[in-house]
């Protein structure tokens, strides 16, 4: 019985050191971009992300393919999540400003991958996207 408790501790004690690393991790990479807004008349989109670290926050650029546009902007990690805003990129106070703003939130499995939900700041335009890191 004692082994068997030895054991469950050092198990259990594995999984929090592994959650602890992993929430730790960057989520800076390239990412494979796959999205579709709710409405009834939203078609499928792809593209690419790009995150690179930029001190506790991410500098952020996705690129759609369909539209053939490149969204800038910020994104910040907290545990599993991760969190972006990003448009078109014109200056304003506080050095930019981002126009056409969009609020994307994902959940980040263990695999890298994030499944999110976005939403447009100014017309309610909604929708789900998933980023798959590239390989």
């Amino acid at each position: 019985m004692r082994d068997f408790t030895k054991v469950v501790l050092l198990a259990a004690g594995l999984l929090l050191l592994s959650g602890a690393a992993n929430a730790q991790q960057s989520v800076a990479g390239e990412y494979v971009m796959q999205g579709k807004g709710v409405g009834p008349r939203d078609s499928a989109y792809s593209g690419t992300c790009t995150f690179k670290a930029n001190d506790a926050l991410y500098d952020v650029a996705c690129y759609n393919v369909d539209t053939r546009h490149t969204y800038s902007g910020k994104g910040i990690r907290t545990g599993d999540h991760f969190a972006i805003i990003i448009g078109d990129h014109l200056k304003g106070d506080h050095q930019d400003s981002y126009v056409g703003e969009y609020l994307v939130t994902y959940s980040i499995a263990a695999d890298g991958k994030m499944t999110g939900r976005w939403v447009h700041a100014v017309s309610g335009a909604n929708g789900n996207e998933t980023l798959t890191p590239k390989k």
